[in-house]
């Protein structure tokens, strides 16, 4: 059972910023190939907020632009302070040095975030695949995950031929 534990930072950082790990994202893994036989263009590797409160994983503009995702759909997201109209993307996951799964194809929105010390929301889509655990006191928190799933199924109504150029 893969667990990941939070780095060691100054506990007043999780209260400040909350618990942020850091990821890989890239192009949907719909092909065969290994990971490690792609492009190393094809993928970049940022901090991601892990947010409880998000229904779903969203990358910012800067993200999506940096490697040219392909927009798959159109949505609409509820936010603090109203509703946004929001592209989506598909791309994959990976979570580097932690040994947790890889999300192999999911769809994610894009939208601005407000904070730029990362660029990804994880949100309760990935979240449902971990035990997630956030200790205040000790200014830490941990993931475990017991059995992965590569692929995490898009929105109802969703035709996963249309990813892709």
């Amino acid at each position: 059972m893969p667990t990941y534990r939070s780095p060691s930072r100054n506990p007043r950082d999780l209260s400040l910023y909350g618990p942020r790990m850091k990821i890989t994202i890239g192009h949907p893994f719909l092909t065969p190939d290994p990971p490690s036989q792609r492009a190393a263009s094809q993928f970049t590797t940022t901090d991601a907020l892990i947010d409880t409160g998000a229904q779903r994983t969203i990358l910012s503009p800067e993200a999506v632009e940096k490697i040219g995702l392909f927009k798959i759909d159109e949505t609409t997201l509820i936010r603090v302070g109203g509703k946004e109209r929001a592209d989506v993307y598909a791309a994959s996951l990976q979570f580097p040095h932690s040994g947790l799964s890889t999300v192999a194809t999911i769809a994610v929105p894009c939208c601005e975030l407000s904070n730029p010390l990362f660029r990804c929301l994880l949100g309760r889509d990935v979240l449902s695949r971990w035990t997630f655990t956030y200790d205040g006191p000790t200014g830490t928190w941990h993931i475990k995950e017991e059995a992965g799933t590569p692929f995490i199924e898009p929105p109802e109504g969703f035709d996963p031929n249309l990813w892709g150029k």
